[in-house]
């Protein structure tokens, strides 16, 4: 069957500035059930001049932080897409500053089966058209993350963390510098490079149109805290040493506790415990190259870079 191409909306630009908020769509938030589409700045895919799709709503059914969220559904009037085109998409009145930014939301997803579909949480900067960043739950129950490398390649990575259906799950995404980090259920799942320059324009929760629902609740944006917030940089240091092969960690004041490391394109290489304040890693067997670590301690973590030469 041909497919009839749905349209990724491009929407103007707004001032740039800063935005927190929670939305969990409720009636006190002024959201009522049914089309999201032009309910406080969503939208949903366009299906020719003025038009859109119109099965993505505020429901009822499931919540996690009151008693409505948004549920995408496959739109039975097309086929499956090509990609996940189809769903709600907020529009910030005033774009968000990619550094320090913080993303997150819960999700629930009802099917997983070959006959369902991709369910995404993408950030985007519509300047640019494009998507920055997004963490992907695939129809065959794993994890992805994808990073726009701003060069018209999207570099996916197998988180190698898989869902269940009808679970709750807690998706986050930060960015520090040019730095984004992904989390699942507040567990660091893969870190990346941001290419795509500016502000977080548009949200999106979307999916490829095939079977299956998901539901979305408790909506953040720059409404917690960073992940690292106790995590005291001036007693961690840390020292890559070139001849022995190693990279050497140290905390003054709490014992490290595990270290993730990722290449630059965001595929974890190495997940570790760790124990008492100091710690040697061992990257003889690294290709050379840069490489991003996460530090974990017991009260909190820091994400570093090296250079293995």
């Amino acid at each position: 069957m041909k497919k009839i191409t749905l349209l990724f909306l491009t929407l103007i630009a707004f001032t740039f500035g800063y935005a927190q908020e929670t939305i969990s769509f409720e009636a006190a938030e002024g959201y009522t059930l049914g089309d999201i589409n032009t309910q406080n700045g969503w939208t949903t895919t366009g299906t020719g001049p003025g038009t859109f799709v119109t099965n993505q709503v505020v429901s009822n059914e499931q919540a996690t932080d009151g008693t409505n969220s948004l549920k995408i559904v496959q739109e039975t009037a097309f086929p499956g897409q090509s990609s996940a085109i189809v769903g709600g998409f907020y529009n910030y009145a005033v774009p968000v500053p990619q550094d320090g930014s913080v993303f997150s939301a819960d999700m629930r997803i009802t099917l997983q089966s070959a006959n369902s579909s991709n369910f995404i949480f993408g950030i985007v900067n519509l300047t640019a058209g494009s998507f920055i960043a997004w963490l992907e739950f695939d129809f065959g129950g794993n994890i992805f993350v994808l990073v726009d490398d701003g060069l018209g390649t999207v570099v996916r990575n197998d988180t190698g963390v898989s869902w269940s259906q009808d679970t709750w799950y807690n998706v986050r995404m930060e960015i520090a510098a040019s730095t984004i980090t992904f989390y699942v259920d507040d567990v660091l799942v893969s870190t990346g490079t941001v290419i795509i320059p500016d502000a977080v324009e548009q949200v999106r929760f979307s999916h490829d149109n095939f079977e299956g629902d998901a539901f979305i609740d408790n909506f953040r944006t720059n409404d917690e805290d960073l992940s690292v917030n106790e995590f005291d940089t001036n007693a961690f240091t840390h020292f890559y040493n070139k001849n022995s092969k190693t990279l050497e960690l140290s905390s003054s004041q709490t014992a490290l506790t595990n270290i993730q490391i990722f290449d630059v394109l965001g595929k974890r290489i190495l997940n570790s415990s760790l124990t008492g304040n100091d710690a040697t890693v061992n990257t003889a067997n690294f290709k050379d190259g840069i490489y991003i670590a996460r530090v974990a301690t017991a009260q909190g973590a820091e994400t570093i870079k090296f250079l293995k030469n």
